[in-house]
């Protein structure tokens, strides 16, 4: 079953508890610190400023929210149902009242996803070779060492597969592609109804993937700038989220919603 697979790639579990089924720390790449084998590289990281730097660092914010909440005017119920207060950017474009309740009827372009795909084979194929991949990269792109302390890359992937480890919400958009006004539309509507779901329950270390095997990962890093990760922040919830575009198998936005820090051990002082 569907629910099997995520089990069994280690998914949807406590934020403490091990990646694929481990309760350690477990590590990845060479960690035979006497070999001889050429020093590896770790690959791109999926979290921190660099990977949610903007695309475009000089819009013109007032203008780019005018379009943005201009263009999708007909989400502007679930844009104010998240909005923190009336005093965040974004009321000046919607109007009406902050925290508003949300419905979700039949005409309305967000919805009440199931949580994971069921009875389609080929999206299962999809997201059973993304698993992989990520498990993949955790265990043989990142090279850690069994030294004392922790380097980079070592922190690297104790933070990528943490950020893993909470998702519960698996989504899979085949025939999604740049450059397609029904194409940028599913995809705006399945991440949208995604927030707002994670909003809703309300829990810290909870998060969705959104999968999109014939989407291209430049285009998907735009979208993710200007639909998802400066919209939030308008709406007063950019710290509630940590929005990424990455590739494993295939490209794919995560959402992560009150991601916790890395829990520190306690000084002597706090423990005495």
């Amino acid at each position: 079953t569907t629910t099997a697979l995520l089990a069994s790639k280690g998914f949807g579990k406590p934020v403490g508890e091990g990646f694929g089924g481990s309760s350690g720390g477990g590590g990845g790449g060479d960690n035979d610190t006497g070999g001889t084998s050429p020093k590896q590289t770790a690959p791109e990281k999926t979290y921190g400023e660099t990977a949610r730097a903007p695309v475009d660092v000089t819009i013109d914010t007032e203008a780019a929210m005018s379009d943005f909440f201009g263009t999708n005017e007909e989400f502007a119920p679930l844009f104010r149902s998240m909005a923190t207060s009336a005093s965040v950017p974004a009321m000046d474009f919607i109007g009406g009242e902050s925290g508003a309740p949300i419905e979700f009827g039949a005409t309305d372009p967000w919805k009440q996803l199931d949580a994971i795909p069921t009875g389609n084979k080929d999206a299962l194929s999809v997201l059973e070779s993304f698993l992989d991949e990520v498990q993949r990269s955790l265990t043989d792109d990142i090279p850690v060492t069994d030294s004392k302390g922790d380097d980079e890359n070592d922190l690297q992937f104790i933070e990528e597969g943490r950020r893993m480890l909470p998702i519960g919400r698996f989504h899979v958009l085949p025939d999604v592609k740049a450059g397609c006004i029904d194409s940028h539309r599913e995809l705006f509507a399945t991440c949208w109804s995604e927030i707002a779901e994670l909003r809703r329950a309300d829990e810290g270390d909870t998060g969705s993937i959104i999968i999109l095997p014939d989407h291209d990962l430049d285009d998907l890093r735009r979208f993710v700038d200007m639909n998802l990760q400066r919209p939030l922040e308008w709406l007063g919830i950019g710290d509630m989220f940590e929005v990424a575009s990455l590739k494993r198998d295939s490209p794919a936005i995560r959402l992560l919603h009150k991601l916790s820090d890395i829990p520190t051990e306690p000084s002597q002082a706090e423990e005495e």
